[in-house]
């Protein structure tokens, strides 16, 4: 059986025009009144690459959920940091503030 692609004459990594153009050219080449089996292919390739191309570009878009791991020790570190840099006493808060 053959697979979309050489269905329409075409390489797994032809564009989406070389896709249609291949198409177009079956489809002179096997006209529906002609080669009605053959048509009825053509067209089915045609939709399942374009589709997939479209469901492609779909998965691109959507939105996934973020996944990061953390370095504990890299975290501990940063947390040091931080605490280090709001240890102020009360007399500095007081002498900030009025």
């Amino acid at each position: 059986m053959l697979s979309n692609y050489e269905r329409l004459g075409i390489s797994p990594g032809a564009t989406p025009a070389e896709i249609k153009a291949a198409y177009h050219a079956k489809l002179r080449e096997f006209p529906a009144h002609t080669y009605p089996q053959e048509f009825k292919e053509i067209r089915a390739a045609y939709e399942a690459l374009r589709k997939g191309e479209t469901n492609q570009y779909e998965d691109f878009l959507k939105t996934r959920p973020l996944q990061a791991e953390i370095d504990p020790e890299l975290l501990k570190q940063v947390r040091e940091k931080a605490l280090s840099k709001l240890e102020v006493s009360l007399d500095d808060l007081i002498r900030a503030t009025f």
